[in-house]
């Protein structure tokens, strides 16, 4: 078995990872660079085989739907198998279908997507897959076993442990999993200080706190951060309202339908959309509406009293405060705005937990800018730290 990262080895996004046996070849992820920088350009993955004629690949799998992971999907021969799982196809078909400016050859390509299921095993030429469904700030998010050749690798994708499903990590690393040879990791926040880390339950709790201090409460997060629209849409009380736009209402009865006979926690919650009378009982009653940055909820948070009203900015900090940022005049149509926002990556700590657990010889990181961190959280492991397109045989 054969690894190869294309992009992602010290940086964080741009995801493209290749593993290979001798008659094999399979892609996992094409994803676009993220950058803070107005002007920048991501670079197009040019990945023989994958994105030309010049070789074979047998399959392109997507571990979720953020574009740093799915952005040059597109770039894929389109004769090539793409694979992903049920729930992340369709928040991604309704992206590239949403407003006036569908994406017909996005759509066209997404409809050929074959899903897999959590916890079935699969086979591409002589490599097995088993993809298993984990908590991320994406829903239906992947990390993957892959068998061949006589070795076991887990690649983890992005991952976290204080989301509100981050506790069936340890049951698939327990009961499913085991000990592998390597782990291939996700490692954003090793760069990052540590601290203590806030659940999506603490940002539910201290909802509800600020739905009891002012009548008017406006989120500002990531429309496809739906574990927290769930999350915050249930913190509001009998009586009052609570409010979104239509594409994420859609996005929510979606995942509603997919996983409500899982848990409770997906069933439909009561959503109100925006219009006059809406409006009129929002502002009678007070409630929490979801916002985005556009003209449209600008105007409406203009019609409540700034001093009855809070902005809840549940966003990473990186999107305020980048150069030429229109977050900032946003969030000062309130009287008062506050941060509300955990990441959607795990902790050093539980990093090294998910490490311990899986126990193997050799741990590979990627998706991190400080991948020379990860050799502190694995004392008595072999760090092996990859340059882009390098191969490594396993």
């Amino acid at each position: 078995m054969k690894l190869c990262i294309h992009r992602g080895t010290h940086q964080i996004g741009g995801i493209a990872a290749e593993i290979s046996t001798a008659s094999t070849r399979i892609l996992i992820d094409m994803g676009d660079e993220l950058s803070l920088d107005p002007n920048f350009v991501p670079a197009p993955l040019n990945i023989p085989g994958v994105t030309d004629g010049n070789g074979h690949c047998d399959a392109v799998l997507f571990t979720h739907y953020h574009g740093d992971h799915t952005g040059q999907m597109l770039r894929t021969r389109p004769e090539i198998p793409i694979y992903a799982g049920a729930l992340a196809k369709d928040i991604m078909r309704l992206s590239a279908e949403r407003g006036g400016q569908k994406n017909e050859a996005l759509c066209k390509r997404i409809e050929t997507i074959q899903a897999f299921s959590p916890g079935k095993p699969f086979l591409i030429g002589d490599i097995q897959i088993t993809p298993f469904c984990i908590d991320h700030s994406a829903c239906d998010s992947y990390m993957f076993l892959i068998e061949a050749d006589g070795k076991r690798l887990l690649y983890t994708g992005d991952f976290r442990l204080h989301g509100v499903r981050g506790n069936v990590m340890d049951k698939i690393l327990d009961r499913r999993i085991g000990k592998v040879d390597v782990v291939v990791t996700e490692g954003t926040t090793v760069s990052r200080s540590e601290h203590k880390v806030a659940t999506e339950w603490d940002l539910q709790k201290r909802v509800k706190a600020y739905l009891r201090q002012y009548k008017y409460v406006f989120v500002l997060c990531a429309t496809t951060n739906l574990d927290r629209i769930f999350a915050l849409a249930r913190a509001v009380p009998r009586g009052k309202y609570c409010i979104c736009d239509k594409y994420q209402k859609t996005l929510v009865k979606v995942v509603s339908d997919r996983w409500s006979s899982l848990s409770t926690f997906y069933e439909m919650p009561k959503l109100n959309t925006p219009g006059s009378g809406i409006l009129q009982g929002f502002q009678e009653r007070g409630g929490l509406m979801f916002v985005r940055v556009n003209r449209q909820f600008e105007r409406i948070i203009r019609q409540f009293d700034p001093q009855q009203s809070i902005l809840l900015y549940s966003m990473w900090d990186g999107y305020r405060t980048k150069p030429d940022s229109n977050i900032p005049e946003f969030l000062s149509l309130t009287g008062t705005w506050a941060e509300l926002h955990t990441s959607g990556h795990a902790s050093p700590d539980n990093l090294r937990h998910v490490i311990e657990k899986a126990d193997p010889k050799i741990v590979i990181p990627m998706h991190t800018d400080a991948p020379e961190r990860m050799q502190t959280l694995c004392q008595n492991r072999t760090v092996i730290l990859l340059k882009d397109r390098e191969e490594l045989l396993l």
